[in-house]
């Protein structure tokens, strides 16, 4: 047998309302933040220029510890393909 679940949304007074109904069962409760979070601002730049900015944050001392046909053989670095 299956008991279906009951899916409450409103403020905490509205829902205080309806709990004396449901006073027998198991309750579980999430309270989200008062005012909905901001949407990130869109980022329309090329990926090249993304990429490009996330690379630029990489340490010089990490990025000479690269070997130097890391980036021709990268499925061999990353997954162990044999080399081409």
């Amino acid at each position: 047998m299956t008991i279906p679940l009951l899916d409450f949304e409103g403020t905490g007074a509205e829902i205080a309302q309806r709990l004396s109904d449901y006073a027998d069962r198991k309750i579980h409760v999430i309270v989200f933040p008062a005012t909905e979070p901001e949407q990130q601002k869109k980022d329309t730049r090329p990926i090249a220029d993304v990429l490009a900015e996330i690379a630029a944050r990489v340490p010089s001392e990490e990025v000479d510890q690269l070997p130097p046909d890391f980036t021709d053989q990268l499925d061999h670095y990353l997954y162990g393909s044999p080399k081409r």
